[in-house]
């Protein structure tokens, strides 16, 4: 993917929403055996690191998922979240912003009647 991007860097917007779903689950589901044990803490952190530092290099924008509202929209969560991102090994300022409702969805209000 990395020389696919590369080649084309120049030629058309690339917008990369980085790790659907999993560093979210770092911050909200630790005690959950599939998100909490730390080899799987470990690929989250160095996956998503690695992938960052990757691409950063490219004239890409980047956005990295921050799960949902029912998930971090707790202030504890976002607290958790955002101390994880600090610790990790990757620039923030490589990053464009968050991106939400990408893996799960929350919806915003109530939906208009049909």
């Amino acid at each position: 993917m990395y020389k696919i991007l590369e080649e084309y860097q120049n030629s058309v917007d690339i917008v990369l929403i980085i790790e659907p779903d999993s560093l979210p689950n770092l911050a909200t589901n630790l005690g959950e055996p599939n998100c909490g044990n730390q080899g799987t803490q470990n690929s989250y952190k160095q996956g998503i690191a690695y992938t960052i530092n990757k691409f950063k290099s490219l004239n890409v924008t980047m956005y990295l998922d921050a799960a949902h509202g029912g998930w971090l929209g707790w202030e504890d969560n976002t607290i958790k979240f955002v101390q994880l991102l600090q610790n990790m090994d990757f620039d923030l300022n490589s990053l464009r912003g968050f991106s939400t409702n990408v893996a799960n969805y929350q919806p915003l209000g109530e939906m208009c009647p049909w």
